[in-house]
């Protein structure tokens, strides 16, 4: 419910800032998502040396996405999966809070007084 309500608040503004600023911001959002995914792909893969199924559940941790990992352990027919996720939801539903007002600090020191 909250979700909803915050995007049904947030749609007319979206469409004005997309009016505005163009498909920048859709496509920052989407570059946002998919950049530390596709970082921990080949980390996890190539330089740690992780098995898929268990990398997998560890990125869809770091998503903070129950849905993602309902989906693989439903795909994989394992819950093998499962032992990648925990610690990362654990450790991004902790981080990710804090993080929203450091980046809008680092944002209005960007951007100036």
């Amino acid at each position: 419910m909250f979700i909803a309500a915050i995007g049904l608040g947030a749609g007319p503004d979206a469409i004005d800032l997309i009016l505005q600023y163009g498909l920048i911001l859709p496509l920052l959002g989407i570059l946002v998502s998919l950049l530390p995914a596709f970082v921990s792909l080949i980390v996890g893969s190539k330089l740690m040396k992780i098995e898929t199924p268990i990398l997998l559940g560890i990125i869809a941790g770091q998503h903070c996405s129950t849905p993602t990992i309902s989906a693989l352990v439903s795909q994989a027919g394992d819950s093998v999966l499962v032992l990648g996720y925990t610690v990362t939801y654990a450790i991004s539903n902790v981080l990710l809070p804090l993080m929203g007002p450091v980046v809008v600090a680092i944002a209005v020191a960007i951007q100036g007084p």
